[in-house]
């Protein structure tokens, strides 16, 4: 009976947890455009979550034309199903001199990490900023 408990739990909790697939469907909980490059914006975010003291483990993705990257966070939520829980993802899309940031959370995942997340986000942006075009100069 026990057994039967147990492996019923584990079921039910297994059910409840957002994998990756979910979490792209999912609206995004905030968006924003940022003016860096997707490559550089990307790059610097998922170095800085990875300098992180959190439970997770952070993952950067490109599209193969370089126009879009996902950093994904997941962490192993049971010792026993050894499963990945997605705990948040960053899409990153490139607009011109533009990218725009959408973060979608699981609901049940850890809010304190989209918080930093955001402020990580925000901070990169202001490092790898795309310098203004040269103004032409006069004849």
């Amino acid at each position: 009976m026990k057994r039967l408990t147990v492996v019923g739990l584990t079921c039910l909790l297994s059910a409840c947890e957002s994998s990756l697939a979910d979490l792209r469907q999912a609206k995004a909980d905030k968006v924003a455009d940022f003016p860096s490059a997707a490559v550089d914006l990307s790059d610097c975010v998922h170095r800085a979550m990875e300098a992180m003291d959190a439970p997770y483990a952070f993952r950067l993705n490109a599209r193969p034309d370089k126009l879009e990257f996902f950093i994904t966070a997941t962490r192993v939520s049971d010792a026993t199903t050894l499963r990945e829980m997605a705990g948040l993802e960053l899409h990153f899309m490139a607009h011109g001199q533009t990218t725009t940031v959408e973060m979608r959370e699981s609901a049940i995942g850890d809010h304190v990490l989209g918080r930093d997340t955001w402020s990580i986000i925000e901070r990169c942006s202001q490092q790898v900023v795309v310098p203004p075009a040269a103004s032409p100069t006069a004849p």
